[in-house]
């Protein structure tokens, strides 16, 4: 994923206006270029590239919740696997215009490192798609994983997966909610390439799992791709 790219595409574009309170709005892709102090670029670098895959999946759910509408929402409960004592069963809820921004801010802001960890996590799981991870995706994760504000063990535990990603199964098992899925589905596509079949493969399997809507995962590669133009 090219990040200066990505999070330049998505600010004009509008999917970063307002989102984590402004401070990924339009600032961003000029502290990103280095027209700020050294401090300041490494924290908008670390917002951006959270910010980037939270604006995406806001965007699209945006998008997916204005063409469903009301009249399909009963229809939109759905479900996904989990441990479970009671009923092995764990309810995701994608009815359109239910889920705030709010929700998809929380999920990466700084106070949240288990949520940027599993976006992480959910990059990595996806670069390895293919069966192997290239010099270039390597080096675009550790300087990712570099900026942002976790401890030296959060740190090392996610360079580590780098050599041993988590396993589809086991990435879907940490994800606790409906904005969380949509994100870590977000990030997985933003660091995947999705003309390759191992990529799509993989992407399908991941929506499956999550039970996303093919309309809203279609929305996703949409803003993808217009932040990439």
């Amino acid at each position: 994923m090219d990040l200066h790219k990505l999070v330049g595409g998505l600010s004009k574009s509008g999917a970063l206006s307002g989102f984590l309170g402004g401070v990924a709005g339009g600032g961003l892709t000029s502290m990103v270029a280095g027209k700020k102090t050294k401090k300041m670029g490494k924290s908008a670098l670390k917002v951006g590239a959270l910010a980037a895959v939270g604006g995406i999946a806001w965007k699209a759910y945006q998008q997916y919740s204005s063409k469903q509408g009301s009249v399909q929402a009963a229809n939109l409960h759905q479900t996904r696997p989990q441990s479970n004592p009671q009923n092995n069963r764990v309810q995701f809820d994608f009815t359109p215009a239910q889920l705030p921004e709010r929700a998809f801010n929380e999920v990466i802001e700084d106070t949240n490192t288990s949520g940027q960890i599993l976006v992480m996590r959910a990059m990595i799981a996806a670069a390895y798609a293919d069966g192997h991870i290239d010099d270039n995706e390597r080096a675009r994760i550790f300087a990712q994983v570099e900026m942002l504000d976790l401890s030296v063990e959060e740190k090392a535990m996610l360079f580590d997966e780098l050599r041993k990603p988590l396993s589809l199964s086991e990435l879907v098992a940490q994800v606790p909610n409906s904005q969380t899925g949509i994100e870590v589905y977000a990030a997985s596509a933003s660091a995947i390439d999705m003309h390759a079949v191992e990529s799509q493969r993989y992407l399908n399997q991941l929506s499956q799992q999550l039970c996303i809507p093919s309309e809203l995962t279609s929305d996703i590669h949409m803003q993808l791709a217009n932040a990439n133009m």
